[in-house]
């Protein structure tokens, strides 16, 4: 299709689009009626915010020099001079922007650089086993059904989108699992300018969404526009694509640039931007949220949601696609192999675990010490029909712990939150829950490698320091009931609020024991999944226990401790972003833009350890448990890498499901329920996978690796 029919349909479709900016002063712009007037508004919306910015880093520049000059303290000076230099990257910035021309544009094939140098990843190892088949139902379960299909806009950041989009959409490229280089996705060519600040992709000319409608470079824009319109209640993505995206340039309908304001460490992977099916979204206007609340769009991954697989309340199904586009592409062709994946609602734990006993449950998490030395001893164990065991991965930590919401009070007292810190009995509560597994969480970024800071340490149980914290922020008596009073009488009282379970209930029952001691009344506020949640995001808590998804190769911290993402411009807290902190810094604005920009490791690296000794000097972020493992116990039809490069898994897995490399051996399967059927035991297999353990291996020490290494009992 021509980019020129591509705005007809466009034309003929939208009847209404809000077509101004995601910035914090909305305007409302009237609707129009085609794709030229969503572009010439945009376009002209980000050539105004650009001149504002301009004029007021200048302004800035003058009276900060000005300010220098007349400064007599040499220390003084050095200060303004750091704040100087910032102001003029700031301007520098948009300076480059504004050179560009518009946010939108379009070119002609001709126009594309003739110096590009195009690559293809194909150098990079296959991905998976090459013993793995197709076929098979893999049966898993989620806690609660979501409260929408859609992948945008209220209410979709809920705990079943990983399932849906985030493990299923593609991307123009992505970071192999062992070499940490690109290889192609949706783009089978991409090539970087040398102005270090854009890379060009070619869309593969197979790939298709599951509907089986081209993938085009229309639907890129469409997906730009449905994360910029006012249809949709989506703040930090609509800040993020304003001030993150310098540039978006089509050339031909598979051709494409995207610029960033910036240069960073790695380009390809910073403009790997995915697709909206432009065919899908024709309705798509104010009353998107309605619209398609049920409505699953067109994927570009392996797997799709059918309407007749959607089981309101109770479970829905992703289906393999048919004749999917990447089926036999490299890296693709030994991945999403099982035909269908059934997630059944099942709220409680200890019921999941049961389906999973009868075999209506493939694979369950054995994180807890109770399953995984208690409740595992059963027949079907001992019989040889499931399996444990232990995966090593390389992957940054999740940051779970408690986030101290600085923007209600008493958290908004520093020597609160620290004594808050020292108040918490972590050990003790480990020995109980977790039976001495789990290792200390030490702060918000571990797992980062050289990006993470090794002298931040997380703050050990002492009722001495405890006290002595919140002595100096006025709780300096004791009650009759032995908690810390101030001279109002007003007892010294924190609210947890976190996610509902039997080990995390356990746990904060240890915690609020311990912190009694240091005189600290923890009143718990536990609450179900998505009440639990709703209640965070909208910045109602006070503290609150939960653990954020982190993945590599760098840390994220613009969407959690940035000050635009904290408040609003009447001063209310922010919801619906992930500053749960709701913090604000100077210095934190300016260390986490260093970040998200990083033009070198060096930048990137100091940056962050900065940030990270922020987060540790504010005790914003109390840190709890980590493992350098995940534990899962599967009926022995579910089968696993054994290859080469792969033991068990991808080395860069949160859970060993998610890179879907498993498979369903429907043969295996009838013969372990055959055997359970006559009572006949088959081997007991407890395995240890430890290939990653100390890190990845280089991809010679792999290849001269013997395979089945397997320690197990």
């Amino acid at each position: 299709m021509k980019l020129s029919a591509f705005v007809a349909i466009f034309i003929s479709v939208c009847s209404t689009l809000l077509l101004h900016s995601c910035r914090e002063e909305i305007q409302t712009s009237e609707r129009k009626a085609n794709i030229d007037s969503f572009v010439r508004d945009y376009n002209a919306y980000i050539k105004s915010w650009l001149s504002e910015e301009q004029t007021n880093y200048t302004q800035q520049l003058t009276e900060l020099e000005k300010k220098i000059s007349e400064q007599d303290s040499e220390s003084e000076k050095e200060k303004l001079q750091s704040n100087l230099e910032g102001l003029k990257k700031n301007l520098e910035r948009v300076e480059f922007r504004q050179s560009l021309g518009d946010y939108f544009s379009m070119k002609t094939i001709d126009d594309l650089p003739k110096d590009l140098v195009w690559e293809n990843g194909m150098e990079n190892p296959e991905i998976g086993d090459s013993r793995a088949t197709k076929g098979g139902i893999f049966q898993n379960f989620i806690t609660e059904f979501p409260k929408t299909l859609r992948p945008i806009g209220d209410s979709s950041n809920h705990s079943s989108r990983r399932y849906m989009y985030d493990e299923i959409n593609m991307y123009m490229v992505n970071k192999h699992p062992i070499t940490d280089k690109i290889y192609p996705g949706l783009a089978h060519e991409w090539a970087e300018d040398k102005n270090g600040k854009t890379v060009y992709f070619r869309i593969d000319p197979k790939a298709t969404f599951s509907d089986g409608e081209s993938v085009q470079a229309e639907d890129v824009l469409c997906y730009f526009y449905i994360r910029l319109s006012d249809n949709i209640s989506a703040p930090f993505q609509k800040q993020y694509f304003k001030d993150e995206y310098a540039q978006l340039t089509i050339y031909d309908e598979r051709t494409i640039a995207v610029t960033l304001p910036v240069s960073k460490v790695d380009m390809p992977s910073f403009t790997s931007v995915g697709v909206s099916a432009l065919h899908f979204y024709q309705e798509y206007g104010p009353d998107y949220k309605e619209r398609y609340q049920w409505k699953f769009p067109p994927t570009t991954g392996a797997y799709q949601l059918l309407e007749k697989d959607i089981k309101k309340g109770r479970s829905f199904t992703m289906s393999r696609v048919k004749d999917w586009w990447a089926k036999d592409r490299k890296f693709y062709r030994y991945t999403n192999n099982v035909d269908k994946i059934l997630y059944q609602v099942i709220a409680e734990g200890s019921k999941a675990f049961e389906m999973f006993k009868l075999g209506k449950i493939d694979t369950f998490g054995l994180g807890l010490p109770e399953y995984w030395y208690d409740k595992m001893e059963i027949p079907e164990y001992f019989n040889g029909y499931l399996s444990k065991a232990q995966f090593y991965n390389v992957y940054p930590r999740v940051p779970r712990g408690f986030y101290c919401n600085v923007g209600v009070y008493p958290m908004d007292n520093k020597d609160i939150r620290i004594g808050l810190a020292h108040a918490l009995d972590f050990e003790k509560a480990n020995t109980i829950v977790y039976r001495g597994d789990s290792s200390r969480l030490n702060q918000f970024s571990e797992g980062y490698g050289d990006y993470t800071d090794p002298s931040v340490k997380a703050r050990a149980y002492s009722v001495e320091k405890a006290e002595e914290a919140f002595a100096r922020a006025g709780y300096t008596s004791r009650d009759k009931d032995g908690f810390l009073q101030n001279e109002k009488g007003n007892r010294l009282r924190i609210e947890i609020t976190y996610g509902k379970s039997s080990s995390t209930d356990q746990l904060m029952g240890i915690l609020k024991e311990g912190a009694k001691k240091a005189g600290l009344d923890l009143t718990l506020d536990g609450g179900e999944g998505n009440q639990f949640f709703g209640k965070v995001i909208a910045k109602q808590h006070m503290t609150c226990y939960i653990g954020w998804s982190a993945s590599p190769p760098f840390p994220s911290y613009y969407q959690f401790f940035h000050s635009s993402n904290a408040r609003d411009h009447q001063g209310n807290l922010k919801a619906q972003t992930n500053n749960i902190n709701s913090y604000e810094g100077k210095r934190m604005d300016e260390l986490v833009r260093v970040v998200r920009d990083a033009r070198s490791k060096k930048s990137l690296k100091e940056a962050s350890w900065e940030v990270q000794n922020i987060v540790h000097d504010e005790a914003l972020f109390i840190p709890a448990f980590k493992n350098a493992y995940t534990r899962i116990g599967y009926w022995n039809w579910v089968k696993w890498p054994d290859s080469k490069h792969y033991q068990f898994n991808s080395p860069k897995v949160s859970w060993p499901t998610e890179f879907y490399l498993y498979w369903i051996d429907e043969e295996e399967k009838k013969r372990i329920l055959e055997s359970k059927k006559r009572g006949e035991a088959l081997p007991e297999k407890n395995y240890m996978f430890d290939l990653y353990k100390e890190g990845i291996p280089s991809l010679e020490e792999l290849e001269q690796r013997e395979l089945g290494g397997v320690s197990g009992e």
